[in-house]
This record gives structure tokens, sequence and C-alpha cells, in this order.
């Protein structure tokens, strides 16, 4: 147990150690390198859970990497440790669905309830998707899983102009509940945004779609957006900042 105990302390000092790195303007620190993302963490106030961000760039048109996203069918096909999941509201911006995660013994499976919403940007090329954990009466908690809960994930990406190339960017603060010590949450968390957008960048290159026709010109060199009304607010629609250094990875 003493050994345990001093595992723990000496990863948790490894992954939140105090000393000067280099952060972006809204706090984001840089922490390394997996799968060609750039992993960051930041602190959440109020909090013993961090949150996580990775960032990388693929050769991939931004239609086509958005049409594996939003499609339930596609789940198991790049979503690490996918179990199961059930959809139960689905429209052109919106999602609410089930998702069971499988997870090695000792620990129990977790399950959350999702809602998602998208948001297209045709003038910054930039599509935004932010999840929370919601309830449905379809799905309340059962034996399978230990209901957890996402605070924030946040999905970002940016269509480069004049090449077939986009900048994603994932985000995610999640507390998978149950009587797992922080520090290993923390830990095994650390890695999630790289095997989450590594593994979306290579289902979108295996399977190659068609890009969702509202984003075709994304990527040309310019882009002739359709005005918006004058009674239609603007999105406000927050932007994080790009990474200072080390440079930010790409994924081919």
């Amino acid at each position: 147990m003493r050994g345990i105990r001093l595992l723990g302390f000496t990863l948790a000092a490894t992954l939140f150690s105090s000393a000067a790195v280099a952060k972006t303007p809204d706090g984001w620190e840089y922490i390394g390198t997996d799968r060609n993302v750039t992993l960051y963490k930041k602190t959440v106030e109020g909090s013993d859970l961090v949150a996580f961000r990775g960032v990388t760039y693929a050769d991939l048109h931004i239609g086509k990497l958005y049409g594996v996203l939003r499609d339930p069918k596609e789940r198991p096909n790049w979503v690490d440790r996918y179990a199961n999941d059930e959809t139960y509201v689905r429209t052109d911006d919106t999602q609410v669905y089930w998702i069971h995660f499988g997870l090695p013994w000792p620990v129990s499976d977790r399950d959350y309830v999702l809602k998602s919403v998208a948001k297209l940007d045709p003038e910054r090329r930039r599509l935004t998707v932010r999840i929370e954990s919601t309830t449905h009466d379809k799905k309340p908690p059962d034996d399978c899983c230990v209901r957890a809960i996402v605070k924030r994930t946040y999905y970002e990406f940016t269509a480069i102009p004049g090449e077939e190339k986009t900048k994603l960017i994932v985000e995610v603060h999640t507390d998978p509940k149950g009587s797992l010590p922080t520090w290993l949450v923390n830990l095994i968390q650390k890695t999630w945004p790289s095997k989450t957008l590594d593994g979306l960048v290579q289902r979108t290159r295996e399977l190659n779609p068609e890009p969702i026709a509202a984003m075709k010109t994304w990527h040309e060199a310019t882009v002739v957006a359709t005005p918006k009304p004058e009674s239609e607010p603007t999105p406000d629609t927050p932007t994080p900042s790009d990474a200072p250094t080390p440079p930010e990875s790409s994924t081919n």
C-alpha cells in the first residue's frame, strides 16, 4: 500500500510539476506530444480534476472530418474504449445520446448521457462542437456502469485556406465519479485528447467520405460567406488562442 501511495505521488508530481513551462495567453500549459498531437493541461477553479487539450493538423478536408465526427454509426470505429451507444435526438446541429466505455479490470465501466451542439462559422471557416452531460428518460443510471459527468468537451476545427488541411483542437474536463483517486484520473485523461484526435483522423482517412455539403468551399483561397440577416445576432464563440511554443504537431 505504501508503494502504491509513493507511485501515485511520483506520477502526480511528474505530471503537475510547478516548473516554469510555456503557456498560452489563456492559461494552457504545454505537457508533451503524443500521436503527433500537442498536449496541454489547465487547472480549473473549484476542481481537483485538470482539463486537457490536444492540438494537431491533418491533411484532410474539414467537411470529411465533421462527417465522421457527427455520424453515430462511426463511433465504434474511432472512439477510444467504445463499448455501446444509443442516440435519442439527432438534428443538423444537436444530438442527445448515451455512450458506454469499457474499462480494464478492476475499474468499473463508465457511461454518459450527453448533449452536443455544433455551430458552423463560414466566415472563419470554423466548426465548434460543445458537449456536456444531460439526462434522458430512456437512460437513467443502471448497474452496467458508473454514471460519469462531462463538465465540458469542446471540439474546434478550422479549415486552412488554399489547401486541404485542417487544424483540430479538442478540450476535455470530465469527472468519472466512483472511487478512483484524483491523481489517477488526471493521469489517465492526459492522453484522451491525442487518442481522440488520432482516432478521428485515421478513421476519416480510411473512410474518405464526401465532405459535408455546407463546408465544401471552406478550403478555397477565397470564400464568399452568405450574409447574415441584420436581425440575427452574431454567435458568441470563444476562440482558443494558438499555442506559443513548441510548434503544434501535424497528423499526416
